[in-house]
């Protein structure tokens, strides 16, 4: 049901074709960390702090360690066995300054996971690492670190558990000497969240009772923006001193699979944050011309200083889309093979959407089910049966004049909908037709899909709501090693093109194949899709809004579509794959610091 987040099969895949000598860089871009410092008006590194970021999303991972600031104070740490470097398990910090180093003083660390698939760099299992690992005070000496409320820990202890500890490599010999510092983290990262049953964790309060990340999505995204400590981690957030608040997303079984969008993004204008991140991919019973609720409460933030950022989908490849052009007359017919399992269940439902921006044409449907009986609609709503089949069908017309048949499909016994569906279209007028199929599994990879069409289009598809007209919709880029793709070249799967509206799609790329983020559970992982590109952009947006705060969402969009990069692989831009071009991030503050006053 989560797989519209992320693009899993694909990573799995890209895993295994990569041991197949699939392209790899020659060495790994850590996408996150600026090559150059920079500093705001007063001198302050540029950190993202004071700029709030809300997100859309599965939800955070609020217990790992890159999600907390480094606000709880320098430690001094006591070297019990002398020999000049802290020794995990022995050495610690006197917290009652006794003199001597008690059982529930005593310093050990975290080896973090690390799911990238041998992509982080000098990462090693065997020994404390301070670019990745953490140090954490063993309180109750069972040599393990305990947190949240099962283990009795409160909302006003730090870091919710034992506490958490970084240390600062002044030498970078990847190990802790005597005279270096050790840093406290102490105070969350996330300032509320708001669960999918609609309750609101707020850090202060109960945060420390948030649901976990329901499939690690949201962590991901985290860490790409916030995680971690500046010049720290080696793998820091773009902004690691801003905050975030998350929205998490409940799906339905059915479309529209999100219904109750509004709530989240109204639940975010209310908490007023800086930017809007919506971490999101849907198709199926949208109109996708920037109408709907959603996109205009998208469009009143925007006018009210928010900035909106989206991926603009992971689309492409997946034989889920027909653009087709219908003139007077003209009998045509589309055919969808339908599967009996679609992500390890039963497939028990296939969804059809016709999209036309003509509201005086008419369109006549005969819809063949897998069992051969036909059944023949051209308006209205309502629930029929076919053979074995249930159908229900709506046809409606949105604000700005796009009209929208769609078709729900299941059997009458609940069993499954696999076979072909057939489709076949009579137009009495011209139009420019989409055609879009999704199944109960809301997948990316198009289980259920259309077949034997010269029709079925990588183009033009842009997903909702990054159709939106305020949304600034992001592509990916391939960064690490590709997927039969190619170092720096575009993702196969990232959606492009225009609008039903004829806006242009895709507004600028960043890095979005083969990144690395933070993962649940004390891990890091490769992250993939415009899932992984448009936290990027966010980043860069909260860097110049901790520089000019006065900045509007026009302002920051039209900032880093002037600075983004074009290159060999882009082409000449603007275009429908690469929008205006790569995200630049140091481009971006660079021309911010020149054009301001």
């Amino acid at each position: 049901m989560f797989s519209k987040f992320l693009i899993l099969q694909i990573i799995l895949l890209s895993v295994v074709l990569s041991v197949l000598s699939q392209p790899v860089a020659d060495k790994i871009n850590i996408t996150t960390v600026l090559n150059d410092k920079f500093t705001d008006k007063n001198g302050n590194t540029l950190t993202g702090k004071g700029i709030v970021i809300g997100d859309v999303d599965s939800g955070i991972d609020i217990f790992h360690p890159m999600f907390f600031f480094a606000d709880g104070g320098e430690l001094k740490w006591t070297d019990v066995n002398g020999d000049g470097t802290l020794t995990f398990g022995t050495d610690g910090v006197d917290l009652n300054n006794n003199g001597s180093i008690e059982s529930g003083e005593v310093l050990r660390y975290i080896e973090m996971k690390d799911n990238t698939w041998g992509l982080l760099p000098g990462s090693d299992s065997r020994k404390y690492n301070p670019e990745y690992d953490f140090i954490f005070i063993d309180a109750n000496g069972n040599k393990v670190r305990d947190f949240g409320p099962d283990k009795g820990f409160k909302e006003t202890d730090p870091t919710y558990g034992e506490q958490l500890v970084i240390s600062i490599d002044d030498n970078g010999n990847g190990k802790v000497d005597a005279g270096e510092k050790l840093v406290a983290l102490k105070t969350s990262k996330v300032r509320a969240v708001r669960q999918r049953d609609g309750q609101v964790r707020r850090r202060g309060t109960d945060l420390i009772n948030c649901e976990e990340d329901s499939i690690g999505h949201g962590t991901g995204v985290a860490g790409l923006i916030l995680g971690g400590t500046y010049g720290v981690q080696k793998i820091h957030g773009i902004a690691p001193d801003a905050e975030i608040i998350i929205s998490s997303i409940r799906y339905d079984y059915t479309p529209r699979f999100v219904r109750n969008f509004p709530e989240y993004l109204n639940f975010l204008k209310d908490e007023k944050v800086n930017i809007l991140l919506l971490e999101d991919g849907e198709w199926m019973y949208e109109f996708m011309d920037g109408s709907s609720p959603e996109e205009q409460i998208l469009n009143e933030m925007a006018r009210n200083g928010v900035t909106i950022i989206g991926g603009s989908g992971n689309f492409t490849t997946s034989n889920m889309l027909i653009i087709d052009t219908l003139s007077a007359g003209k009998v045509v017919t589309y055919k969808a093979d339908a599967p009996r399992m679609t992500e390890g269940k039963m497939n028990d439902g296939v969804f059809f959407s016709f999209l036309w921006p003509n509201t005086n044409m008419v369109i006549d449907f005969i819809v063949e089910t897998p069992d051969k009986n036909k059944i023949e609609l051209s308006a209205g709503s309502g629930l029929v049966k076919a053979g074995a089949y249930n159908i229900y069908y709506a046809k409606e017309t949105s604000q700005k004049g796009t009209v929208l048949f769609r078709f729900g499909c299941s059997k009458t016994d609940s069993g499954a909908v696999n076979g072909t569906w057939k489709f076949t279209l009579k137009s009495d007028g011209p139009a420019v037709l989409r055609a879009y199929i999704v199944d109960v599994s809301q997948s990316w990879s198009g289980n259920s899909r259309w077949k034997d069409s010269p029709k079925i289009s990588d183009e033009s598809n842009i997903c909702f709501p990054a159709t939106a007209d305020s949304c600034i919709a992001v592509g990916a880029y391939v960064v690490n090693f590709g997927w039969m793709d190619r170092i720096n070249d575009i993702a196969s799967y990232s959606s492009k093109g225009y609008t039903i509206t004829g806006k242009l799609g895709v507004d600028l790329t960043a890095p979005g194949h083969s990144t690395l983020s933070t993962e649940k559970d004390y891990g890091y992982q490769m992250f993939s899709g415009t899932s992984s590109a448009a936290p990027h952009v966010v980043g860069a947006a909260a860097l110049l809004l901790q520089y000019q705060p006065s900045l509007t969402h026009t302002q920051i969009r039209q900032i880093l579509l002037n600075t983004a990069t074009q290159d060999n692989y882009t082409g000449s831009v603007p275009n429908p794959t690469w929008g205006y071009g790569k995200l630049n991030i140091e481009n971006a503050i660079k021309y911010l610091i020149n054009n301001s006053n």
